[in-house]
């Protein structure tokens, strides 16, 4: 995690986080339980990265006439986290693509699964 950065007042600013979520993960919940108790600390946004979608079949494998339910994975998601596994967290310059100015390499997305 990115260390608090200092202003001139002398108050500390939180670092801000991007946190790629599902409402129905208990792996979800539990990382949004350690944000709140830390929200003294750090700042995040929540984007609701995985879920489902009525529509219409794409192909033919379903003959029926009626939408269908399909599970959805956010763009966002697959582009910093390959598995679509959720929580996933970013920083605000990995997840605008910003260049680090001190020239260092950008952060690759996740590979692999701690689970």
């Amino acid at each position: 995690m990115a260390s608090s950065k200092i202003v001139a007042a002398g108050a500390a600013v939180k670092p801000h986080l991007f946190y790629l979520s599902a409402w129905f993960c208990p792996f979800a919940h539990r990382a949004t339980l350690a944000l709140e108790h830390h929200s003294d600390h750090v700042t995040w946004e929540w984007i609701e990265a995985l879920g489902w979608e009525k529509r219409k079949a794409t192909d033919d494998t379903v003959q029926t006439s009626h939408e269908n339910w399909y599970h959805f994975k956010a763009p966002e998601l697959m582009k910093f986290n390959p598995l679509g596994m959720v929580p996933t967290l970013v920083d605000p310059a990995t997840f605008k693509g910003e260049v680090d100015p001190t020239g260092a390499p950008p952060k690759p997305p996740v590979r692999e699964s701690l689970v």
